[in-house]
């Protein structure tokens, strides 16, 4: 990512995710910087509020932001962790802890409800953060809400079975490329393109023949070539 660019994502994230997480310490001057000892945040429920919160009422630029770093589609290589370039402290504290692996499995029974808010940004959020949670509820969960009677809902957990990357979802996932709503077609099929199992491959390449959105057959030809380069 260019360094523009990543400015201008910290920023944002700083405006959503702004907490008091990390703390500073004092250290001897000398001519380099001094740069923050960081103390993470800690993996509970509350740092889970906490986000949800944040991002309640975003509009959509600045929730396209945040999702793309809870994703991991906008994330430095370095990791997001020199502190030279830091904006805020604390927002980079979370988005590194947005950025783990999660396995408490507390987070589930928060997330669940969330997935079905009528914030359409703090749905969004839910879906990613369930696919970062690695315990057997969090997959249970959104296979549940990938048939929900909300198409948003359903829309949010295929984007979270996608960041699993559970074969276990590739059927369910499939089935869903049928579905009355082309987001949430589009989202399976990225899905299936994250997954990159052989067995959704014929399925994508029926999609990307027969759907009528442009959307949904640009995901279809991004899935098969991801599915194809595996």
């Amino acid at each position: 990512m260019r360094p523009r660019h990543v400015g201008i994502v910290l920023c944002a994230a700083a405006g959503l995710f702004s907490v008091p997480v990390i703390a500073w310490s004092a250290r001897p001057s000398s001519a380099i910087p001094s740069r923050p000892v960081q103390r993470e945040v800690p993996d509970d429920t509350a740092a889970l509020s906490r986000l949800l919160t944040s991002v309640r009422g975003a509009n959509p630029l600045f929730c396209e932001l945040a999702t793309r770093m809870i994703d991991g589609r906008n994330y430095w290589s370095s990791g997001g962790r020199d502190a030279l370039v830091e904006m805020d402290a604390s927002a980079s504290a979370m988005i590194r802890w947005v950025h783990t692996r999660h396995e408490d499995p507390r987070f589930v029974p928060r997330l669940i409800p969330a997935l079905r808010d009528s914030d359409p940004c703090v749905r969004r959020v839910a879906g990613g953060m369930l696919g970062r949670v690695a315990h057997p509820s969090a997959r249970t969960a959104l296979l549940a809400a990938l048939d929900d009677a909300g198409a948003g809902t359903r829309e949010v957990a295929a984007i979270g079975l996608g960041l699993q990357e559970d074969t276990a979802a590739v059927q369910p996932l499939v089935a869903r490329l049928r579905d009355a709503s082309a987001d949430v077609r589009r989202t399976a099929a990225w899905a299936l393109g994250h997954i990159e199992h052989k067995s959704a491959m014929m399925p994508l390449v029926e999609l990307l023949g027969r759907d009528p959105d442009p959307r949904v057959r640009e995901a279809a030809a991004w899935a098969i070539g991801q599915v194809t380069g595996n």
